[in-house]
């Protein structure tokens, strides 16, 4: 997937620089004229862009005695270690019941299904059912959309083509349980993988990449 947005992006005129360290930012009297990398070269740039990612910002956290372990570590119901705060978003690290384990998600669908959860236990009512993790992004003409998380692979399976239309890659466990969905331009896909992840569908390799299979008999 990562190769197929590469050859699209370089299609277009972008210029990739894989391996290679930004260590600093060149310019005078305010200007950027551009970045050094670290085998010594010089990018020439007018206008730089950073994006480095972030990390949870737990100072409040740990000054009113909160657990955090790279986030604020909350239950199924966003409450931290202080039953009478909650955290929610992409600085709490929460259960992910489908994946037996806990982590922290930055996404705007997580942010919501949290709230949600908060507010239920605010409101005295039981957890919402475990929802399917799901993350996009639009690039050019291109939207990818992913549902789950590929924990626990044991082979990736390919649905339609790269070179002609949409397509998605499944990502199955050794017992064909599907654990992830990534797709190109493929909504259907998408939305049928992310029920199969919900349900704990198993769908042998070989029925998910035949297209006669249709998706609704796949994910029923």
């Amino acid at each position: 997937l990562s190769d197929f947005f590469a050859r699209e992006h370089v299609a277009r005129g972008v210029r990739l620089e894989c391996g290679a360290a930004v260590e600093a930012l060149e310019g005078a009297g305010g200007a950027v004229a551009g970045a050094r990398l670290s085998d010594g070269r010089l990018l020439a740039a007018d206008l730089v862009l950073v994006g480095v990612g972030a990390g949870p910002n737990q100072t409040l956290a740990r000054e009113a005695a909160l657990a955090c372990d790279d986030g604020i570590v909350v239950n199924e119901r966003a409450r931290s270690s202080d039953p009478n705060i909650f955290a929610i978003g992409d600085c709490a690290r929460r259960p992910l019941p489908l994946y037996g384990r806990t982590m922290r998600l930055e996404s705007v669908p997580n942010a919501l299904e949290m709230a949600k959860q908060a507010a239920a236990a605010l409101c005295g009512r039981g957890p919402p059912v475990p929802e399917v993790p799901w993350f996009w992004s639009d690039q050019y003409e291109l939207r990818l959309q992913i549902a789950g998380l590929p924990f626990d692979v044991a082979q990736t399976v390919s649905r339609g083509n790269p070179e002609t239309g949409g397509f998605a890659l499944f990502h199955l466990a050794a017992d064909d349980m599907v654990r992830a969905v990534e797709a190109v331009n493929a909504a259907p896909e998408f939305m049928a993988g992310k029920t199969m992840i919900a349900r704990l569908r198993r769908v042998a390799a070989e029925r998910l990449r035949d297209p006669r299979h249709t998706l609704q008999e796949l994910a029923s």
